[in-house]
């Protein structure tokens, strides 16, 4: 058995569907010779079990996967999921998991899509039309050679292969941004195809950078990109589309793909590729630089007063800035500042990092200074290595706390079980556990062995029963079938389901056969 050849970008969906009509069974039949179950389903672009299915049919496995199918995108995007998209073997429902096309937030119902000018160009040449697998990204919905939008017919849940007729309508034209994406992404899979794309976090912020979307701290400019791309995914689908984000200021919607999440849906990796490679400017937009410039121009100004010995509240009404950002200019520059009336000395800063060094809480500095704690943190945290030193000195403390809690538990509890630490010793427990959880398992008791307890004498209730059973044949007027009599007993089940425990019972009933149905 032999496939139809393939037709230029045809999917192997679509191949499955001519060879059907072409050997004249039904779909059942098909299914069962093919794929050794008339209840198979075959996917229009994720196809499993291909070598056992291409082995029947005379094709090369790899092949089909690699260019009748859109697993390679799939692959490319979702490294985490690589070695079961790659598996030739994997089944059905392992593959459509491992896709995470139900787990994204962003998903349509399951739709095959194709282009009538593209169908009607196929009936003349070919005498038949045909699926592409191009059509099938989610996300593209124009047809790059022919500038329309691209028809779609739901598929029904639960379908086993669908083979929806394909029939050529008025085309409605599309934009020619969307026509420019479905260009991108049929090129960007041709270079999947061909092992020539890379996916990395360091290009995208590279190109993030270049194109002036990351500030000087480096910070992403969310707000702008969001927006940008806001506008763009109204360019390149239709108004009806559940792929759409929800408004400007979906944040939410583009952030795991902004900070380096590689595995997001290839859509939303696809038009940032495609906003970042053809659309954004190549230089830095004019407003950034102006915010940058001009965001300098004034941490400049600021510095240059406060060097010339001005007050802070002189230097704020200068420049337009609140007391906070000169002071914060003031303590990043290192520069001594003229206050009115002076609080915050060289003296009580050098004491302030001195006891935040030794591990002081900010409110017991504070207090002891007569000072906000939000003057201590402004201190703290613009004191070089301070913070991180902070941060190691509450880890080894809470790391000695808990570890101390633990060994006394243990000690005045020696009788004591894992899930007596855990309920009396929660929170050491769980820190230890997230941290330290060598360390933890060392110093917990070893694990009871389970011990099986069987709860029910079945000889005393073999006995107990066989009585009973007894004295119901005996006054019944009529024969009972073993269900019957179970049911009479309370419809336990035992003389079903637990025969094999009550011999004795089981004799009596025997001996009683002119009663039994």
């Amino acid at each position: 058995m032999r496939l139809p050849y393939p037709l230029p970008g045809e999917s192997f969906h679509s191949r499955i569907c001519r060879h059907i009509t072409l050997c004249g069974s039904t779909t059942e039949q098909y299914l069962k010779n093919v794929f050794g179950d008339n209840r198979a389903s075959v996917h229009p672009y994720l196809n499993a079990n291909l070598v056992s299915v291409c082995k029947e049919l005379n094709q090369s496995a790899h092949d089909v996967w690699l260019n009748q199918t859109l697993a390679p995108l799939f692959f490319h995007f979702l490294p985490k999921y690589r070695q079961v998209i790659g598996d030739l073997n994997v089944s059905p429902n392992s593959l459509i998991r491992a896709s995470q096309i139900s787990a994204f937030r962003e998903k349509e119902r399951l739709h095959i899509k194709y282009c009538s000018k593209c169908a009607e160009e196929e009936v003349s040449k070919y005498g038949v039309p045909y699926w592409h697998c191009l059509h099938q990204i989610t996300g593209v919905d124009a047809c790059s050679r022919h500038g329309v939008w691209l028809s779609h017919i739901e598929l029904p849940e639960r379908s086993h292969i669908d083979m929806p007729s394909i029939t050529p309508i008025g085309p409605v034209y599309c934009s020619f941004v969307a026509v420019k994406f479905a260009d991108y992404c049929g090129g960007y899979l041709h270079q999947i195809r061909k092992n020539e794309s890379k996916l990395s976090n360091e290009n995208r912020i590279e190109s993030l950078n270049k194109k002036g979307f990351i500030t000087n701290a480096g910070q992403i400019r969310r707000k702008q990109i969001c927006k940008a791309l806001f506008v763009l995914s109204k360019q390149i689908l239709p108004s009806d589309s559940a792929l759409k984000p929800k408004s400007e200021q979906d944040f939410s919607y583009w952030s795991p793909v902004l900070s380096g999440a590689m595995n997001q849906p290839p859509f939303k990796q696809l038009i940032l590729g495609f906003f970042l490679e053809q659309i954004a400017d190549d230089e830095k937009p004019n407003h950034a630089l102006k915010v940058d410039n001009a965001n300098s121009l004034v941490e400049d100004r600021c510095c240059k007063l406060l060097r010339k010995g001005c007050s802070m509240a002189e230097v704020s009404r200068q420049v337009g800035k609140s007391r906070c950002y000169v002071k914060g200019i003031a303590l990043k520059h290192q520069i001594p500042v003229n206050l009115r009336p002076k609080v915050i000395t060289e003296a009580l800063k050098q004491d302030v990092i001195e006891m935040a060094r030794k591990g002081f809480h900010r409110q017991v500095i504070a207090r002891k200074h007569q000072v906000s704690t939000g003057s201590i943190e402004l201190i703290i945290s613009t004191t070089e290595g301070l913070v991180e030193w902070r941060k190691f000195c509450k880890h080894q403390s809470m790391s000695r706390r808990y570890k101390a809690q633990i060994t006394r538990y243990r000690l005045t509890q020696p009788q004591a079980t894992i899930q007596n630490v855990k309920t009396d010793c929660e929170a050491a427990f769980f820190w230890l556990y997230t941290h330290q959880k060598d360390w933890l398992d060392s110093c917990l008791p070893a694990p009871q062995e389970v011990q099986h307890v069987d709860r029910v004498d079945w000889e005393q209730r073999d006995k107990e029963l066989s009585k009973q059973v007894a004295q119901i044949l005996s006054n019944s007027d009529r024969k009972l079938s073993r269900t019957e009599l179970d049911r009479t007993l309370g419809g336990h089940g035992w003389l079903t389901s637990k025969k094999e425990k009550l011999p004795i019972t089981l004799k009596t009933i025997k001996s009683h056969g002119d009663k039994l149905r």
